[in-house]
């Protein structure tokens, strides 16, 4: 079996309507996915991805060198993914797609700090709103968010880093 080049993945994700330098974007789908884990998206989560989005447009640009990415760019790009859940197979394909188009071929420190930075942001999102109050000792997380968290977790810590 040949091994998936970086074209396929961006035709892949294309099939989605993710093209172009959208392809950086999809950092913020994983956060919307957690985000709606647990089948509602609350104005804290809201709140958290549009901070993640800013800190994350500006780590693609200084990495770049130069302004190649836009805050109203990815804002609108995001918009539909907090407005409804994203599609179930697009976001199978894009953590499928994660590690290799975000993390492979980077030093191991920088590969390890978009990990955390995105399992920070899950982590941030899910102790940012309960569904339910009051909740039990074991229950600021939900089931679903815990397990989606593990998911992710295993994902970006399993193929690319050394």
């Amino acid at each position: 079996m040949s091994q998936l080049t970086f074209t396929d993945a961006v035709k892949r994700l294309g099939r989605y309507g993710i093209e172009g330098h959208q392809i950086y974007f999809i950092d913020l789908v994983l956060l919307c996915e957690m985000s709606w884990s647990d089948g509602v998206i609350q104005e804290a989560e809201r709140e958290i991805i549009y901070e993640y989005l800013y800190y994350h447009v500006d780590s693609i640009n200084r990495l770049a060198g130069c302004k190649v990415l836009e805050y109203t760019e990815a804002r609108q790009f995001i918009e539909q993914y907090l407005d409804n859940p994203p599609d179930k197979e697009m976001c199978e394909v894009i953590r499928d797609l994660m590690p290799m188009l975000r993390m492979e071929n980077r030093e191991q420190d920088e590969a390890e700090k978009i990990r955390l930075d995105i399992l920070n942001a899950c982590l941030d999102i899910a102790s940012s709103s309960v569904t339910k109050y009051p909740y039990g000792i074991c229950e600021r997380f939900t089931a679903e968010e815990k397990e989606y968290y593990h998911k992710l977790e295993q994902l970006l810590t399993g193929r690319y880093l050394r």
